[in-house]
């Protein structure tokens, strides 16, 4: 079940030049995710600690190869793994969420690890497209 229109996450090369994504032409994604650690280890006392920079994902059912094609763009070379940018997206702070500046590296979606062709499509649309962010930093 998709989640309530995500209207303020916005993308960019530079701090400067964050654009919101559908002024980029791409749709607001139908989930998102925001985690303040990487990992999570359990101590011999049972208390659990995170660990590592913040990660967060934006995942949609279905999206347009257009669309992928401007994200794509933020990628130097087609065998770039990932690429350094900026994000706003959304975090959570105890009963509100709110929406946070971030530079982080952008993992590139690749097809059966993120990314699945939809059935039909010939190629024109991808289905489970995550973007995974990590190593968030306030911007």
């Amino acid at each position: 079940m998709p989640m309530m229109e995500c209207t303020d996450l916005r993308i960019g090369a530079a701090a400067v030049n964050l654009h919101y994504l559908r002024h980029r032409g791409i749709p607001n994604p139908d989930d998102w995710t925001y985690k303040p650690y990487t990992i999570t280890r359990q101590t011999g006392t049972g208390e659990v600690k995170g660990y590592g920079y913040p990660t967060a994902t934006w995942t949609w059912e279905r999206l347009d190869q257009a669309s992928i094609g401007v994200l794509l763009d933020f990628f130097a070379a087609d065998t770039d793994a990932s690429v350094l940018l900026y994000i706003s997206t959304y975090t959570d702070t105890g009963r509100k969420r709110t929406v946070s500046d971030f530079s982080c590296y952008m993992q590139r979606p690749v097809d059966g690890d993120g990314r699945a062709m939809y059935p039909g499509s010939v190629g024109q649309v991808s289905q489970d497209v995550t973007l995974t962010f990590t190593h968030l930093e306030a911007a």
